[in-house]
């Protein structure tokens, strides 16, 4: 019985597709993805072999309890059923990805899976799915950073608590209202230049229909139009009206996905605001990047592109003189609701009040073979700070994050954490701090990165090829980083009186110490 026994289980485990020899995931690769192109359990076969292959933080999931091989025992039963079945729902196979990767905890990792039988694509992402459970997750959805409440008539606001503020957006929403309400360009010049007696009747009709048509757009988004959908229509909008040469008039892909918004303000206890929605700033900071990827903008969008720098410029100028002169109170960095981006981007936030010479955040790893536990050893994290001339900031510097704050937002968190003169406030963060390199060549340096071809595959993965952690080896993934001072965002009073809970408390810190 005991032989029998032992037999069983070796037939059992042998199932599992086991190999030292690293599979070729990154191209749409015939032979990687054969079985998997009409199978569902294919498809699975395929996940479950690049992430036991790839993952970064198979230990960290061990010491959670996930136990991989038990999750294949499982679930490939349940997918070899589906195989049986011509009527599978994109619905059906999205719930069955979830429940198959809900205990992963990686804060980036997703995964796309085609439905065969339908031809569609269902994404999964385990760390959206966890942190949708939060408490504070609707609060952080409807964390606006409006500044009207603080901001005086001259900014068009209602208060007086603001000196000087300065406010610029390149993402494709800021684009629209740009050339929605800005004097010169965009439907303002239309208006200006409808009656113009030097055009022809059908020039002038054509820009009747251009306003009238942009102000039902508008209307329709400030009425609850679903924004991509509206941001289609503004783009087909520029496409139709292109012949009449209106100034401003850009596509909202203009500055893809580097489009950022950034706010800073002055407040009156000479406290430095920054607000920005993603690390997004060295293309428009660093004279080489910018004329990479921003070379060829229409002037409208060079002015665009300027403005960042101008507005990012604007803080740091403001933080350098009063420091200097010694009014500086306190610094805040605001960055709720950050996506995350580009790490070189901490030069230009932190690192532009701290010591040149670069930032030691914590700890990194790699994956360094194909096996589940092969990584290589753990170095220093260290992240560049400001190299040319600049005060150090040793008075209070506050961050401010929520649920939204995720990957870079939270590597910017954690290390705020560790500045003896930094507080972090707000709400615990999304919980994703290791990072991936979406560069397909680095897959056989890291054994890790981008697994198959978005939309072209059958399976694609995005995982993290790198493992991030503090200097005490503590992984923040599926967890976030804790703030020193925990506020909640109160949505009513935000919406009703356009006050921020956090923002308010975060400054009552800078002041009072409290």
């Amino acid at each position: 019985m005991i032989l029998g026994a032992l037999l069983l289980l070796v037939m059992v485990t042998s199932c599992r597709e086991e190999s030292d020899a690293v599979q070729n995931y990154v191209f749409n690769d015939g032979q990687a993805f054969k079985e998997a192109k009409e199978s569902y359990a294919g498809k699975f076969k395929v996940l479950w072999k690049a992430l036991d292959q790839n993952y970064a933080i198979w230990d960290y999931e061990r010491s959670l309890g996930v136990d991989w091989d038990a999750v294949y025992d499982e679930y490939l039963p349940k997918y070899e059923a589906l195989d049986e079945r011509d009527d599978v729902t994109d619905d059906e196979l999205k719930k069955l990805l979830e429940e198959t990767l809900a205990p992963l905890h990686d804060g980036h990792f997703a995964a796309e899976m085609q439905n065969h039988k339908t031809g569609n694509f269902v994404m999964v992402s385990p760390s959206h799915m966890r942190v949708e459970q939060r408490s504070d997750y609707e609060s952080a959805r409807y964390t606006t950073h409006d500044m009207s409440a603080y901001l005086p008539a001259e900014y068009g606001g209602t208060g007086n608590q603001i000196l000087e503020y300065k406010v610029v957006n390149t993402q494709n929403v800021g684009i629209l209202k740009t050339a929605y309400n800005t004097p010169g360009i965009g439907r303002l010049w239309a208006k200006d230049h409808v009656n113009d007696p030097t055009l022809a009747d059908y020039q002038k009709h054509a820009l009747q229909d251009f306003i009238t048509n942009f102000d039902n757009l508008y209307n329709q988004l400030l009425n609850g139009l679903n924004l991509a959908t509206g941001l289609q229509m503004y783009d087909q909008l520029v496409a139709d009206n292109q012949y009449l040469k209106i100034p401003g008039l850009i596509p909202s892909s203009t500055f893809g996905d580097k489009g950022i918004a950034v706010k800073y303000a002055h407040f009156k206890d000479n406290i430095a605001y920054l607000y920005f929605s993603g690390f997004y700033l060295t293309p428009y900071l660093d004279d080489d990047c910018s004329k990479a990827m921003f070379g060829n903008l229409d002037p409208v969008a060079e002015q665009l592109a300027q403005a960042v720098r101008q507005t990012w410029q604007a803080w740091f100028d403001k933080v350098q003189e009063l420091r200097a002169s010694g009014q500086l109170k306190a610094v805040i960095i605001d960055l709720r609701g950050n996506g995350g981006g580009m790490l070189n981007d901490f030069e230009y936030v932190l690192g532009s009040m701290l010591p040149s010479g670069g930032f030691e955040v914590g700890l990194s790893r790699f994956k360094r073979g194909v096996g589940r536990y092969d990584y290589s050893p753990l170095v220093p994290f260290k992240l560049p700070t400001l190299e040319t001339a600049h005060e150090i900031i040793t008075e209070p510097i506050v961050v401010l994050a929520n649920c939204g704050s995720v990957s870079m937002a939270e590597i910017t968190s954690l290390s705020c954490k560790q500045l003896t003169n930094g507080t972090l406030i707000g709400k615990r963060t999304h919980g994703g701090l290791c990072s991936l390199q979406s560069d397909p060549s680095t897959y056989y340096e890291n054994y890790s990165g981008i697994v198959g071809v978005r939309f072209q595959t059958p399976v694609w993965l995005y995982i993290p090829h790198m493992a991030t952690m503090s200097k005490d080896k503590q992984l923040f993934e599926g967890v976030g980083v804790t703030p020193d001072i925990d506020v909640d965002f109160d949505i009513t009073l935000s919406q009703t009186t356009g006050r921020d809970t956090q923002l308010e408390r975060a400054l009552q810190y800078c002041t009072s110490g409290n």
